[in-house]
C-alpha cells in the first residue's frame, strides 16, 4: 500500500488515458506519481464448489405457470406413465440460472432428475 507524498493519504492506481500506463493518484490533493515499485505483490484466488441441495416444494406440479412436457419419459420403472396407452406428463424447472441447469419431476409420480 503507498501512500501520498504531500498530505499522507493512500495512493490509488489509474490508466493515463494519453500515455496509457498505471499510475498512482491521491483522491484527497490530486497528486500522481509515475513511480510504480511493486515489491510486495499477492495474487490471491478463492474457488469455492458450491454444493447444489435442492429441496423442492411437494405442491409445485400443481402450479399452472410451470411448463409441461410430454415427450420424455419418466426413468421411473415404476411410474404408471410408462405403461403403453399412458400419456406422460413432466415438469421441468431451472434450478441454477448461471448455468442454465434445469431439473425435471414427473407429475405422476413425483420422481425427479437431473438430465
Amino acid at each position: 500500500m503507498n501512500f501520498c507524498k504531500k498530505c499522507d493519504n493512500m495512493y490509488y492506481m489509474k490508466i493515463d488515458s494519453g500515455s496509457n500506463d498505471l499510475k498512482y493518484y491521491c483522491r484527497n490533493c490530486g497528486h500522481e506519481d509515475a513511480d510504480l515499485k511493486i515489491e510486495n505483490l499477492l495474487v490471491s484466488s478463492y474457488e469455492k464448489k458450491k454444493n447444489v441441495n435442492i429441496s423442492i416444494n411437494p405442491y409445485i406440479k400443481f402450479d399452472p405457470t410451470l411448463p409441461h412436457l410430454h415427450t420424455i419419459k419418466c426413468p421411473n420403472s415404476e411410474c404408471k406413465t410408462n405403461k403403453p396407452d399412458q400419456m406422460s406428463d413432466v415438469i421441468y424447472f431451472r434450478y441454477d440460472h448461471t448455468n442454465m441447469k434445469y431439473i425435471y419431476l414427473c407429475a405422476e409420480c413425483d420422481f425427479s432428475w437431473k438430465p
